[in-house]
């Protein structure tokens, strides 16, 4: 049986610019970084930023947890 974690994570995306470069980072409610990269124009450092926490929040072990007593949904057969 899986631990249910006590809460949910909160992550913060940041985009900043340093220079010529734009740089990304996801990062803990803490200000820990999980993830960072570097893009040249603001708009692809913000695509790189939100993709990153779609995986990382895809890939969150909460994610597979079902309801109790709901049973899976089966396909009848060719429609």
């Amino acid at each position: 049986m899986m631990r249910e974690p006590d809460h949910f994570s909160i992550f913060e995306l940041r985009v900043g610019r340093r220079g010529k470069i734009w740089n990304w980072s996801v990062c803990t409610e803490e200000g820990a970084v999980v993830m960072n990269g570097v893009e040249d124009t603001r708009p692809a450092a913000s695509y790189q930023a939100n993709r990153a926490l779609f995986l990382l929040l895809s890939s969150a072990p909460y994610r597979s947890v079902r309801g109790r007593g709901v049973p899976k949904r089966r396909h009848a057969g060719p429609i």
